[in-house]
């Protein structure tokens, strides 16, 4: 019964695999299959482990045959981002300096999927060691957006999340500094959540910024981010910034009902302009939220220019200590777009950076009052437009051009700053046949809540199994 799987959640697959109905064999084939099909056009993929995926999923139906499912994720087809270390898997970070580059060793959050049963098919392309919005690679090429291929799939995570909209994969792992799950979940039509700070380990990844860093699941739906969040979530006394929460089932809450919550709603933070079918989405998530029995609040949040101004600071600052020397010894190797991201980065001043830390402690402390107090959750819209051309370097927003990054990335700075659970939901499909996307927040530790309140707000709006973008050379 090979034929839909592509379309059951990781739930429906995990019961397929326990009953003993169809084995991770038969389901890491079909999605092989569907890679081999699709990858071409979209080039969602920079390695794909084929071979070493059909050696994992006949392990672990042997494993089945004698009684033994070590979770939800047994047999699962999962897809780790190209920046994050597998195990004699080749893992380039986006770029020409490690084409060849072959890890020794697992990322914490790659060794906790594999202990759970997932099974890695390969690596999902990344915008050049994750620093830009669209993964238009100039090493590997660009990855194609499922629903247009003209246009892109969102980034840095963007082979991530145009693997699971396109139902090549039905889980990915993707990382966030200022927006890279969120972003290509926004764009791809799929569900990506920015866990809070420190829940999943950051050892094994390529950092950006560390400090704004985060690692977290893109699925089709909030249920299965649920199921691979409470995998992945673990303190890593050998990371740094890894933070103790108490151990928790992160899928407790979804399916209760949504009466006697409060849904911040905030139509004066507005970084930049909204596209009218980004306004009309999140208009009808607020309808949605409203009809579920949320109360909906008009809050106000911190100057967007001030959150803009301190996360950019923080992240430009920390992103060129991480690439100083290499990029004075291999400055040719990268490409222009992060080249001269990072020339721009050196020029930094001490006082600017201290000023932008500080700001990130009054800032951090204003929405976490908020969230403690006025309101549960906070919606805001993910991005300020749909996906935009390949190759675009600005887009046309309230009669002025703004730049792609800025247009992509506007929204959803304010929750690397203050580090809190954020995921993104797909809305509806706009005029232009692209998907739009509303972003829910918490508060720090509170990721089961916004899970909770996505999940049926997606259910709401954007049904599992409705909606799928059309595949060229895959069975859809």
């Amino acid at each position: 019964m090979s034929g839909n799987l592509h379309d059951m959640t990781i739930t429906q697959l995990g019961a397929l695999v326990a009953s003993r109905t169809t084995s991770p064999v038969e389901i890491v084939r079909h999605f092989l299959d569907r890679i081999e099909a699709a990858n071409p056009v979209l080039n969602a993929f920079t390695t794909v482990a084929a071979d070493e995926a059909l050696a994992c999923a006949a392990q672990l139906r042997d494993e089945v045959m004698r009684g033994t499912i070590r979770g939800p994720l047994h047999g699962i087809p999962v897809a780790i981002k190209d920046l994050t270390d597998t195990a004699g898997l080749r893992t380039t970070y986006g770029s020409s300096l490690f084409a060849t580059h072959v890890p020794t060793a697992d990322a914490e959050p790659v060794a906790r999927l594999r202990a759970a049963g997932a099974v890695i098919v390969g690596k999902t392309a990344t915008h050049e060691f994750a620093f830009g919005t669209t993964t238009d690679n100039p090493h590997f090429g660009p990855t194609r957006n499922p629903w247009r291929h003209e246009y892109v799939p969102g980034g840095s995570s963007g082979g991530s999340g145009a693997a699971v909209a396109a139902g090549l994969v039905p889980l990915a792992l993707g990382s966030d500094t200022g927006g890279s799950i969120r972003i290509p979940a926004a764009a791809c039509g799929c569900v990506g959540i920015k866990p809070s700070f420190g829940r999943v380990s950051l050892r094994g990844t390529y950092p950006l910024a560390s400090s704004l860093d985060h690692v977290g699941p893109l699925a089709r739906t909030s249920q299965d981010c649920a199921i691979a969040l409470n995998v992945l979530s673990s303190f890593d006394a050998l990371d740094p910034w890894s933070i103790e929460y108490p151990r928790e089932d992160l899928a407790r809450e979804i399916g209760r009902p949504l009466g006697g919550l409060r849904v911040g709603t905030a139509p004066t933070y507005r970084p930049i302009a909204l596209t009218p079918a980004i306004d009309e989405a999140v208009r009808c998530a607020i309808a949605a939220l409203s009809e579920l029995g949320a109360e909906i609040v008009e809050v106000s949040l911190p100057p967007a220019d001030a959150v803009t101004m301190a996360t950019s600071v923080i992240l430009l600052a920390e992103s060129y200590a991480q690439h100083a020397e290499q990029l004075t010894k291999h400055r040719a190797a990268y490409g222009e777009d992060v080249r001269q991201q990072l020339d721009s980065s050196a020029g930094i001043a001490a006082t600017d950076l201290v000023h932008a830390l500080h700001a990130r402690e009054r800032l951090g402390r204003d929405v976490a009052l908020l969230l403690a107090g006025k309101v549960d959750v906070l919606l805001l819209p993910t991005m300020a437009i749909t996906a935009p051309p390949i190759g675009a370097e600005s887009v046309q927003l309230a009669g002025a051009f703004t730049p792609v990054a800025m247009a992509m990335a506007s929204f959803t700075l304010l929750q690397n700053l203050t580090r809190t659970p954020t995921i993104a939901v797909p809305v509806e499909l706009a005029g232009d046949g692209l998907p739009t996307s509303v972003q829910l927040t918490g508060r720090l530790g509170a990721d089961a809540l916004v899970l909770r309140v996505a999940d049926a707000l997606e259910n709401a709006v954007w049904p599992h199994g409705r909606r799928r973008p059309p595949i060229n050379g895959a069975k859809r």
